[in-house]
This record gives structure tokens, sequence and C-alpha cells, in this order.
């Protein structure tokens, strides 16, 4: 059968998938096991692997490295990680059991939840959609995975490996505009996985509560970096430009701007520049280096708000070059940027970089837990009491000191938001859970509770009253 479908026949999609998640559910660690190593071999042909970065080049005219580095790379590590832990993972998980239930067995059983619904984001297309397949076979969940239509040549790519790869009752591509997804996400899935913003996110777990389903949100919002006057001015400057230019800023996890301490500011800003015009050369809208902007709305949702920044009093220190006839937008260091500004109430998602300074922690602090709850956090800082202290008064889905990105790389640690920025936890044991229901048990082995049946004597109160205390 097909591995996609059309705009007509979701439910009957979902009605397929439906009728063969139970068997499934009964599917052993081996056969999940082979089924990720099925994708990795597709990946393995050169061919595969060329048309894939032509799709990503095409879509957002990334460069081969970034797109192995980031789109392919987290794929192995991913499918490498579950392999190894997935047979224990699936083990039902023996839980102590109290003296007051004394001749019982009690333990979770984990189980697909059944049918998922994946859609996934345009900015890192083919990882931020496939990752979270590899967790739904893990699980043993049947899955409909709808990629953004700003990507449609990764978006082909992936219509076409999972018709060769998987049936479509197991594994299917939907394709389509919003519509698609609104429609999607009305239809009675088990749980929902969604790459995004806060405000799409809103409407998909509005969408899911008619159906009481499940969701995990994985969205964004204004992630802030912090750099202290101890940091090595170039080397640090560097790595934030650089988590700030890969992908042209497209990353949700890209620093949205900065706090500079007061006493390196004019140096620190200078260093970034360099570090630009070392990275991407005089002009980055030509650089074979750098990515583009994804489409024309997003390319004029940054103008907009360099222009509104500009506007109110903000000052281009380096960059600013913009082309709409290549969506090229080159690396924008801002300085002399208020809050009132849209870029400072707005997520950027691209290459404009706001810098604002200040004199104290207590100030940062005070600043950044004004703003919704973030999904990453950047600390430029040597000095130990600085970072526990941001790391203790302050709230974030991740974290990083002194680098950027490498929240993600890991595959053991949970990734995801609080709040705004996002709702539950993906990667590894974390990614594993969030599609299986973990089914509690008690099972009965010796002695039984005979002895508070009624009639309530006072023997039995006597007892329940030992029972209680216990």
């Amino acid at each position: 059968m097909p591995g996609t479908a059309s705009t007509t026949d979701y439910s009957y999609l979902l009605t397929e998938q439906q009728a063969y998640a139970p068997t499934l559910a009964k599917s052993t660690a081996k056969e999940r096991k082979e089924k990720l190593s099925r994708i990795l071999r597709y990946l393995d042909d050169e061919q595969n692997t060329d048309r894939l970065l032509e799709a990503l080049r095409s879509d957002l005219n990334k460069p081969e490295v970034e797109s192995r580095l980031s789109e392919l790379g987290p794929v192995y590590s991913h499918v490498n990680y579950i392999k190894r832990k997935l047979s224990r993972w699936m083990e039902p998980e023996r839980i102590s059991t109290p003296l007051a239930m004394l001749g019982t067995m009690n333990y979770v059983y984990k189980e697909p939840k059944g049918c998922a619904l994946i859609i996934a984001p345009w900015n890192y297309p083919f990882n931020l959609a496939i990752v979270p397949v590899l967790y739904a076979i893990a699980a043993g969940c049947t899955v409909v995975l709808k990629p953004s239509e700003y990507s449609p040549a990764t978006t082909e790519f992936m219509r076409v490996m999972f018709h060769d790869l998987f049936a479509r009752n197991e594994i299917a591509v939907a394709t389509g505009e919003a519509e698609t997804s609104a429609a999607l996400t009305k239809l009675p899935f088990n749980h929902i996985f969604f790459t995004g913003s806060p405000a799409v996110g809103k409407k998909v777990m509005a969408a899911a509560a008619e159906n009481l389903a499940s969701v995990t949100l994985e969205l964004g919002g204004k992630s802030p970096c912090i750099v202290d006057d101890d940091v090595d001015l170039e080397k640090s400057a560097r790595n934030v430009l650089w988590g700030k230019g890969f992908n042209a800023g497209q990353t949700c996890i890209a620093p949205d701007y900065l706090m500079v301490n007061d006493n390196i500011a004019d140096q620190y800003v200078a260093a970034l520049c360099r570090a630009s015009q070392d990275f991407y050369g005089d002009d980055a809208t030509t650089s074979d280096s750098y990515a583009r902007i994804v489409s024309d709305k997003q390319f004029d949702h940054l103008t907009g708000l360099l222009e509104d920044a500009l506007e109110k009093g903000a000052k281009v220190v380096c960059g600013g070059r913009h082309d709409r006839t290549t969506r090229s937008f080159a690396p924008t260091i801002l300085t002399e940027v208020t809050r009132e500004m849209k870029v400072m109430q707005e997520e950027i998602f691209g290459p404009i970089l706001p810098v604002m300074t200040y004199n104290n922690l207590t100030e940062v602090v005070a600043f950044v837990n004004r703003l919704p709850k973030p999904l990453a956090f950047y600390i430029q800082a040597n000095n130990r009491r600085i970072i526990k202290r941001l790391l203790a008064e302050t709230s974030a889905g991740g974290t990083l000191v002194n680098d950027f990105f490498l929240s993600n790389a890991n595959p053991a640690l949970p990734f995801g938001g609080v709040n705004n920025s996002g709702i539950g936890k993906s990667y590894g044991y974390h990614g594993f859970r969030d599609f299986c229901n973990e089914r509690s048990v008690v099972e009965r082995k010796l002695l039984d509770l005979s002895m508070v049946y009624p009639p309530y004597t006072d023997k039995v109160r006597s007892l329940v009253r030992r029972i209680y205390r216990w």
C-alpha cells in the first residue's frame, strides 16, 4: 500500500491505522529495531543522501556541512541510541511494594498509546520530522506524519522514503497546506506531537482537547543569552555568532537576544562583527556557507521587525543586508534596543540579534523573568557563582553554559520547553515514554484482603487502624 495520503482520505487512513495498531502493539524489541535499521540503510545509500542534501538546499539553501550536522547526524545518533536501550525500556518496570500491600507484585507496563499524529516544521524539515517518528516506532505506535508545506522538496523526499519502507497502515505521510494540519488535528488520534510556534501550538492543543488526545508541544520563544564580563571576548563572540548564524537563525533554540555586561559591551559587539566577517565574508547574502530564509512570508516578518526597531531608535552595527528576490538576510547586530520594540516582544526566528546591556544580575533576572519561559537559556560566563545564580533564579526548557545547540545533541537528555515554550519532553527514554501509556499493574501473589471484608467488627476496625499507620 502507498505511504502517502491525499486530502480526501484522512479519516479512512486513521481507520486503517486504528485497525493495525493492536497488532503493532505486540511487536517485539527486535522487530522495532529492525524498522529503525531500515531507515538507516535507506540513508546509507549515497544516492538517497545526495537527494536529501539537494532537497535541503532547494528548500533553505542549507550548506552541506549544516545539513549533515543538524539533519542527518541526529537521526543516526537517535537510532543508534534507541537500538541500544529499547529492550530495557520495553521491560515492565518493577515498583517497590508497601507493607500494606504485602503479597502483591507491582510494576509499570509500557504500552503504545496507539495512533500518533506528528506535525513537523520547516526549519529542520528532516530532523524534526524523523526523530519523533523514530520514538513512535520504538514505542510501537502507528504514525501519520504531516511535514511543512514550506519545505516541499524535503517533504517529497520523506514521502518517497516512507512509501518505500513502510505500509500506509503503519506510517503515512500527509501533504498539504495549513488546512491539512488543522483537519488532521480534529481526528481522534491518541497522541499529537507538534513542533512549531506557541500561537499554532495553542490551536493544536485546543483541537486535541476535543478528543482528549495527549500532546507534546515543542515550541519556542525568546531564548536569552547572558554574557558576563569574564569571558574570552573573541571565543565567546564567535560561539554566539555561530549559534545565531547557523541555518540563518531559523532555529527554535537559537539565541534570540543578548544581554551583555556593560563593562565589555562595546568590545563584545565589535567581536561579533569580526566573527561575522570571518564566517561569511563581506556579504553573507552571497556566502555558500550561509542558508537562506525559507519563504517570502518569513522574510517579510524579519524585515518588519528590523524596520520597527530602526524606527524606534535601534542601530545596525553590522550586517543588515537583505534581498527579497533571493530571500537572503545577513546576520544583523542591533544595539540601542528597548523592550518596546517588536524585536524584543516577538520570537525573531532569523539572523537579527538584538544586544542589550546590564549592570548587575538582579537586573538580568528581572528582565528574563518578565518574559514567557524560553525553550533555551544561554550563559556565557566562567564565574560559578554567576552560573549557579542564573540557573537558580530563572526557568527554561534547557540551558547551555559556554556553548550552543548541544542540549539537543545528547539523546539521553530530555528536550522540550516549559509553559509557553512547550509541553512534554522528547529524546531518549523521555521520547519513548512520550508515545507510551505507562500502565500500572498490581498482581496478587499471596494472601488477600479478606481480613477487612464486612461485617466491620471491632477486630476489623483495629486492624485497619494499624494498616493505616503503616
